[in-house]
């Protein structure tokens, strides 16, 4: 195998340092960017997230309302599980209840018929 030998210049040598180093970071970004939607939170800190005291927690756990998990006596939360959980917990207003029924019925228009 012959090794090839390139020669450059100071300049072209700081060049290519840099775009090594570019490379380097966004490499480094991509596997260690932890966002903070993918922390994994114990009770006490979900409590404090969420605003829900400690039994009121293992309330939703002992009844599997709240998506946890659970590696021996360890009970661990995924914080985008949670936030996914409270929106889809959040109520419609009249309005989008109203064409909710209406888009029901739109597709069942059978249920409209008075007998």
């Amino acid at each position: 195998m012959n090794p090839k030998i390139y020669m450059l210049c100071d300049e072209g040598i700081k060049v290519l340092a840099e775009q090594i180093a570019e490379k380097v970071k966004i490499e480094l970004q991509n596997t260690t960017t932890v966002t903070p939607e993918e922390k994994f939170l114990n009770i006490d800190e979900l409590s404090k997230f969420i605003g829900l005291t400690k039994p009121t927690i293992y309330g939703h756990v002992h009844r599997n309302s709240i998506p946890f998990i659970k590696k021996g006596k360890m009970l661990r939360f995924s914080k985008s599980d949670i936030l996914n959980w409270l929106k889809e917990g959040k109520s419609q207003s009249k309005n989008q209840l109203d064409a909710t029924v209406d888009q029901y019925l739109a597709n069942n228009p059978f249920l409209n018929l008075k007998k």
